[in-house]
């Protein structure tokens, strides 16, 4: 089952190493990482994709819980949420199709 969890961390270097560190080290895959900061300097927000069962899950979450730096840990699968995906295209176009390209979009 693919699990979107959410981590709430300080923003420090080497945060970003330890958490996927602690993924690798026990064999977990992440499918998506995504890190942005906060309205607060002092945190950023991990937002993790993964796949597994409940146990393996719920194991990720414990461990994450235990890192320091890692403020909140939240699993949204039982929850409602919204998941979005983005694309970027680069595109080459001669100057005559460029319109119709951007209408297709």
């Amino acid at each position: 089952m693919r699990h979107t969890i959410s981590v709430l961390v300080e923003n420090r270097s080497g945060v970003l190493a330890r958490i996927s560190g602690l993924f690798s080290g026990r064999g977990f895959n992440i499918e998506s990482l995504s890190v942005a900061p906060t309205l607060d300097a002092t945190t950023s927000r991990m937002t993790i994709i993964t796949r597994g069962d409940d146990a393996i899950v719920e194991q990720i979450t414990k461990q994450l819980n235990k890192l320091i730096d890692v403020i909140k840990v939240i699993d949204f699968t039982a929850e409602d949420y919204v998941d979005r995906e983005i694309i970027l295209v680069k595109i080459n176009a001669e100057p005559v199709n460029r319109a119709e390209i951007l209408r297709m979009a």
